[in-house]
């Protein structure tokens, strides 16, 4: 039995292989733009510190 933590990465590690497999070029940019946010998604799962970063960056930038 994996670990929560283990199956997180796990999903993450699947979800990044998908997109590599599919290749950037071939995918629409709406379901590219999504499957990038559910991979922005499963980061956060793993390391929910990223997300706070992240909204802040995105705050000092605007």
């Amino acid at each position: 039995m994996r670990s929560p933590h283990g199956e997180r990465l796990a999903r993450l590690s699947q979800a990044i292989d998908e997109l590599s497999a599919h290749g950037l070029a071939a995918l629409p940019p709406d379901l590219l733009a999504e499957r990038v946010a559910h991979i922005f998604t499963l980061v956060e799962g793993i390391d929910p510190e990223s997300a706070r970063r992240r909204t802040r960056r995105a705050v000092i930038e605007n």
